[in-house]
């Protein structure tokens, strides 16, 4: 029987492309690069050779042959490429003899981009081709290949993946919290130390790859079944390779309660994170704490995670996170005393993309230049002797204390979105600045899990809700005229004070969907305005902004076409959401 006498046919090869097909990236490039070249092979058939019968038949067989969804767009597909005629073009147009393409050759080289670029894209995500497997024994099969390749790209881009776009505008919890599964390598450690390091009144950090009796946990920790089994649930083993590096792995043990009022100590109870190398994009440098003696006293907490994530590290318990951009730092629990001193491994991994092993050396090389040098101005200032030791120790305290001010209510990733759309000019910087956070909270509320940072999920939300309030201030002040627009700027503040009457009712972490990703308990709301309106704090700013739209835009003409249809997007994608909310909410 051929092939293409049912849909089973199409899913039986499907399930043998989707498996070579795993990597998000590559998966989206394919719908550029085979998008590429199935519109040069249509236009080839429909411009050139002038024969749309065969375009027709192809989109027909696709049509019976593959999903009903995916058959939708693909025939949507074969319909823009047609609308799309290739044409002639002249490369190198400054020379004296320019290279004359005719629609003929463009049709051909956009087969060939597409087919080379595809390739290129299996190199760069260290994909192996579905080609590969099966053009020795059965070439007959390129065929099937080459007619379905289009539907499966769509398949794997629009239904395996779930629309996973819309996923990365949610910031996810990305620390690892876990037992370990080697609990003798901490009892080893935890002999050793108790053993041969003596108290001080500072903290005491040890090299434990410099002595045998030390070095054997190590390597056993670094290979924990339980920590690693933690970092696949984070970075997928078809996205990312991971490996340990040892030369920036310490042990750190501490007196009990020991803080000094100015030291490089003091470094530990101010919000920070580890490293600078937060601009390095795809790939994390991972510091991973490994509790190696009885732990009740000393908490981490991290500021841009729900207080629930914060966590006491006892013995044999491991907090791993983002070395150059996780804020944390340690507290005190009132009224808890440790018995022993606090000790901890600290390892490290460099994750990177898989099979880029010359970057993720340069990611780990980088992180390890920087943590030696920073470690030697850390010991020197341990014990600060003298003004010149003394202002080194203020200096990091003080860069610290500003670094952390500005990750926890900017973040160096959001400055880079913003000056890259600044950049852009006046048009994409306002559209893509204004409505940034209804995807925000759209996201957040429809992928739900894996968990996501509570922190960094209000600081985004809020920050660019600002800049949007900023754009329409800079629209609408200079047109209200007082005392004659008083009622309807009150109209409109009636509206919006609605809203923060429903935000004072809820709390913050509430009014950011707390109870729904788990991170509070439900509660019952019966307060003004929850014991009046319905979605409150949607629907009050649907009277403010309609109240604007009244007042400036209805009643007397003063606003102008751009500043009406931002109102009128704001207003439909809170719309949106509160039918997102109505539609889809567990309470």
């Amino acid at each position: 029987a051929s092939i293409f006498v049912s849909k089973n046919c199409y899913k039986a090869v499907a399930a043998e492309f989707h498996p070579f097909h795993k990597h998000d990236v590559n998966v989206a490039l394919h719908l550029l690069t085979t998008g590429l070249g199935v519109w040069g092979a249509l236009q080839l058939a429909a411009t050139v050779f002038n024969v749309p019968e065969a375009v027709y038949v192809y989109a027909g067989l696709i049509a019976l042959t593959a999903p009903l969804g995916t058959a939708a767009l693909h025939t949507a597909f074969v319909y823009a490429c047609l609308q799309v005629p290739a044409v002639g073009m002249s490369i190198g147009t400054s020379l004296e003899s320019p290279l004359e393409l005719s629609p003929m050759h463009v049709c051909l080289l956009a087969i060939a981009l597409g087919y080379g670029l595809q390739d290129l894209s299996h190199y760069l995500f260290a994909e192996k081709t579905y080609m590969g497997s099966y053009i020795g024994a059965k070439p007959w099969m390129l065929v099937v290949h080459s007619i379905w390749l289009m539907p499966l790209v769509i398949d794997s881009v629009v239904f395996m993946r779930f629309l996973f776009l819309p996923k990365l505008f949610v910031s996810r919890n990305r620390n690892i919290n876990v037992d370990v599964a080697n609990p003798k390598a901490c009892d080893e450690l935890r002999q050793w130390i108790n053993q041969t390091v003596p108290s001080t009144k500072e903290t005491t950090h040890v090299w434990p790859h410099k002595q045998e009796a030390t070095s054997g946990p190590t390597l056993a920790l670094e290979n924990d079944a339980a920590i690693m089994a933690n970092f696949r649930k984070i970075f997928a083993t078809h996205h990312f390779d991971i490996r340990p590096v040892q030369g920036m792995n310490e042990i750190y043990v501490t007196a009990v309660g020991a803080k000094t009022s100015m030291s490089s100590d003091a470094v530990f109870y101010t919000p920070h994170t580890d490293g600078p190398f937060w601009f390095l994009p795809c790939a994390s440098m991972y510091r991973v704490l490994v509790g190696v003696t009885p732990n009740k006293m000393v908490r981490t907490q991290f500021n841009l995670q729900h207080e629930s994530q914060n966590q006491v590290l006892d013995m044999y318990h491991v907090i791993g996170f983002d070395y150059n951009r996780e804020l944390h730092f340690i507290d005190h629990i009132p009224g808890q005393e440790n018995k022993e001193r606090r000790s901890l491994l600290k390892l490290h991994f460099v994750v990177y993309p898989k099979g880029w092993h010359w970057y993720g050396n340069f990611v780990a090389n980088a992180n390890q230049t920087y943590n030696t040098w920073a470690r030697g101005n850390f010991l020197k200032t341990l014990r600060p002797a003298g003004m010149y030791e003394f202002a080194i120790a203020w200096w990091i305290w003080l860069t610290t204390f500003a670094n952390y001010l500005w990750e926890e209510n900017v973040g160096w990733a959001n400055m880079v979105y913003i000056l890259a759309t600044y950049a852009m000019g006046p048009t994409p910087f306002l559209i893509l600045t204004s409505f940034r956070h209804y995807g925000i909270y759209m996201s957040s509320f429809a992928f739900r899990q894996p968990e996501i940072a509570h922190g960094s999920l209000m600081r985004d939300a809020k920050l660019y809700k600002t800049l949007a309030m900023v754009h329409m201030a800079r629209r609408i002040l200079p047109v209200i005229s007082l005392p004659q627009d008083l009622p309807g700027v009150l109209m409109a503040c009636a509206g919006f004070l609605i809203t923060i009457l429903a935000t004072i009712q809820l709390g913050m972490v509430r009014t950011y969907f707390g109870s729904e990703l788990g991170f509070v308990k439900p509660k019952w709301i019966d307060g003004f305005p929850y014991n009046a309106i319905p979605h409150p704090m949607i629907v009050g700013q649907l009277l403010g902004w309609g109240s604007v739209l009244y007042w400036f835009a209805v009643r007397e003409e003063r606003l102008t076409t751009e500043t009406i249809t931002l109102i009128g997007a704001h207003m439909s994608c809170y719309a949106l959401h509160m039918v997102q909310e109505m539609a889809t909410s567990s309470y």
